[in-house]
């Protein structure tokens, strides 16, 4: 499936068997993207993962 990176504008594939939630990678900018909705193809920009010191 075709999707649109959200920080270049760049088109590239997503495979079909990926799901909401996952992180994929935009090849022409290396932004992390995290998969939004499959019907139709909607990403966002992955959020920072925090760090949990410990608890």
């Amino acid at each position: 499936m075709n999707a649109q990176c959200v920080s270049c504008d760049s088109e590239f594939e997503v495979r079909t068997d990926s799901y909401p939630g996952e992180i994929v990678g935009c090849p022409g900018c290396n932004a992390e993207l995290e998969i939004l909705s499959m019907t139709p193809v909607e990403l966002a920009i992955a959020p920072e993962p925090e760090e949990d010191w410990g608890e």
